[in-house]
């Protein structure tokens, strides 16, 4: 009773639900030190600490008999290198920390890792071992699947179902290994615009050696993309879903600035001509999904593809437009007062450090924007919607102004 006492009142000014530390503590005696390592994790995400939970070893739990990863034979060139292996389950066992996410929640390794792929790749050798791990309370052991490569934890994946398989490493991080998981994957690279301004790939099938693991090559300024299909997208389709490796999304680590103009969230250039969030009435914009649709805007894989602002602005005619970042230029959409598609935006270059201007068709004006700025004559801040046969803008920012032309 003590150390429910002493629980409840740490936690006092959380938001747990009535009788929880109650209903952790009144497990078996037989689970006893299990509950209280997971009590511990479960105290230290709800206090918003993301660092020091102890991740501990157990052989007492059954492995997850369902992923034949977990006692494969190890394929690959360096399946025989039995230091190599052994250095790389040492790495992984070091590093129990490494490649998790707080909200993975991994709180135990309840049985032994396993190198079922290890061979050699242009970046260096590399293992991929898969381990059985316990989330949570949850009774049933979930599988960790990582890579190994150049001294140390590069990547780790928690199998929740819907495995991505896709990992990139090295120096100019331009090697990929994408595990089939028993399909086919394609991958293609240097999207063409064609005179249409529609975007088309060309595909090809990435060959799965030995462990259903290929082993590709690409520049991050190739754009690579992969996708685990039975056939490959034709090469204006922008709407299959890619592969997402652990890189793809946002780095943990705080107060990463954006690359681009940097500018975030979301401003209009004209104010809205109905009252409250009413509009459109019908369907609600995507004009990054609109885009994709009509192959205009490539795949969005990497994290850092597109920018983390928007600029909207109702028109004269009743339409509404927004303007977007993505791979270093600028895009948008027209949409009509029902909320339908009506044309597409291709700005050009986002440029950091200059205003953006993206002049709008039939003569419905152009928006002007320069987060934190002061535009127009009537210094509206963020972004103004010049009207049509405005020659040029004044934009100011503290003591300094300067004319932006627009023409």
């Amino acid at each position: 009773m003590e150390l429910k006492s002493a629980m409840e009142a740490a936690t006092a000014d959380l938001d747990v639900r009535p009788g929880f530390v109650g209903d952790v503590m009144a497990g078996g005696r037989r689970r006893h030190t299990r509950r209280l390592v997971a009590l511990t994790a479960a105290v230290a995400l709800l206090a918003g600490v993301t660092t020091g939970v102890v991740l501990t070893d157990s052989s007492s739990v059954p492995a997850v008999a369902a992923d034949a990863r977990l006692t494969a034979t190890t394929e690959g060139d360096l399946s025989g290198d039995r230091a190599f292996i052994s250095e790389a389950q040492a790495l992984w066992g070091r590093s129990k920390s490494a490649g998790l996410r707080p909200y993975d929640n991994v709180t135990e390794f309840t049985g032994p890792s396993n190198v079922f792929w290890a061979a050699n790749t242009p970046s260096g050798p590399a293992a991929l071992l898969a381990q059985a791990v316990r989330v949570g309370d949850d009774p049933s052991p979930r599988v960790l699947v990582g890579l190994v490569a150049g001294g140390g934890v590069v990547q780790r994946e928690l199998d929740r179902g819907q495995e991505s398989g896709l990992y990139r490493f090295g120096p100019d991080s331009s090697t990929y290994l994408a595990l089939g998981l028993g399909g086919k994957v394609f991958w293609s690279v240097n999207p063409v615009r064609g005179p249409d301004n529609r975007l088309s790939r060309t595909w090809r099938e990435a060959e799965t050696g030995p462990g259903g693991v290929a082993v590709v090559t690409a520049r991050q300024s190739e754009r690579p993309v992969f996708v685990r299909a039975d056939n490959p997208p034709l090469p204006q389709d922008f709407g299959s879903e890619p592969l997402r490796g652990r890189f793809a999304w946002r780095p943990d680590t705080a107060f990463v600035p954006h690359p681009g103009l940097g500018w975030s969230g979301r401003q209009c250039a004209s104010d809205s001509p109905v009252e409250g969030p009413g509009w459109p009435a019908e369907k609600a914009p995507s004009p990054r999904g609109d885009l994709h649709q009509r192959g205009l805007l490539d795949y969005v894989v990497d994290w850092d593809a597109t920018g983390e602002w928007s600029v909207c602005a109702w028109l004269p005619d009743g339409r509404y437009a927004e303007v977007f970042e993505a791979f270093g230029e600028l895009y948008g959409a027209l949409y009509e007062p029902s909320g339908s598609f009506s044309a597409p935006l291709l700005g050009g270059k986002a440029v950091k450090g200059t205003p953006v201007v993206v002049p709008l068709p039939d003569g419905q004006g152009t928006i002007v924007a320069d987060f934190d700025g002061r535009i127009g004559p009537q210094e509206r801040i963020h972004a103004w919607l010049a009207p049509a046969g405005t020659k040029d803008v004044m934009v100011r920012h503290g003591d300094v102004s300067s004319v932006v032309p627009l023409s």
